[in-house]
């Protein structure tokens, strides 16, 4: 269990909440981080679709037994991800009481899960992979004062493309290039309000030279750069992931040059005006 007595001798970690959207290149990121030992990041429970239901079944957090209940629920939600947290059980009423008296929110719930692994695997920083976490910047940011973002953008007909064949967003290029600019400006007022707590790098960066990337990221959140962590192939995680979806397939392999311009296959030319005119400002 995470609420054992040698947690309450460590520090706890530094948080840093990556950002601003989905398929952007962030597990092949996440995943060499994590061949640090100083970082952890687990697969992310991805709050942004568990918000509805909070709004519609949890009224008044102000009362014990509602919190308490989200809590369960989120331990729940937690444990029935695609990809478990290793080695990591929490226990809802430790959760609870040392939350209790804090800002009461859905968010300070998954952090505080996600602080207790951190510390259950040593980390010194932990890093929360729900992207879309950038719409709840401010409430994050009056949560944790001292939260740093990890901005990871990405050419948008690159990421689109990507999107497009997710399904985890809609198969349509309009809506999903409207989904991207909503995520991109979030993530634009982010940084010129908070610039010192936010560090942007291209995807296309990564590819083109992924230990320069990695050494910056590394500097950011304030860990020792390893140079195991281009070795990805030794990642379990990374081997998990590719057997779960063609999506991720990539994601054992150092990352290919070619592979920024693929959109130029998979699209038609009308759909790349169409990003590029809507993604302008960008």
């Amino acid at each position: 269990m995470v609420n054992s007595p040698n947690i309450e001798n460590k520090k706890r970690p530094t948080i840093v909440q990556m950002v601003p959207l989905r398929r952007c290149g962030s597990h092949a990121l996440r995943l060499r981080l994590n061949l640090n030992k100083e970082f952890y990041s687990p697969y992310p429970i991805h709050m942004v679709d568990f918000m509805p239901l909070v709004k519609k079944h949890y009224h008044d957090l102000s009362d014990d037994d509602v919190y308490f209940q989200l809590i369960r629920d989120l331990i729940g939600v937690q444990d029935a991800l695609m990809v478990r947290w290793g080695d990591v059980a929490f226990d809802p009423v430790d959760i609870f009481e040392r939350i209790k008296n804090e800002k009461r929110s859905v968010l300070r719930i998954a952090m505080e899960m996600l602080i207790l692994a951190g510390q259950r695997h040593n980390a010194s920083v932990v890093m929360e992979k729900s992207l879309d976490n950038i719409h709840y910047a401010d409430e994050l940011i009056d949560l944790f004062p001292d939260m740093r973002f990890l901005n990871v953008v990405r050419d948008p007909r690159a990421q689109i493309d990507s999107m497009n064949r997710a399904i985890i967003h809609r198969f349509d290029t309009l809506p999903n290039t409207r989904i991207w600019v909503k995520a991109y400006d979030a993530a634009r007022r982010l940084q010129q309000m908070h610039p010192e707590k936010v560090m942007t790098v291209r995807f296309e960066d990564f590819l083109a030279d992924q230990e320069a990337v990695m050494r910056r990221i590394s500097g950011f959140m304030g860990i020792e750069y390893a140079s195991s962590m281009l070795d990805v192939g030794k990642s379990e995680e990374a081997h998990k992931l590719a057997h779960l979806s063609s999506l991720w397939e990539s994601n054992t392999f150092a990352p290919v040059l070619a592979n920024a311009e693929k959109f130029r296959k998979n699209m038609s030319m009308e759909e790349i005006e169409l990003i590029e005119t809507l993604t302008g400002e960008h």
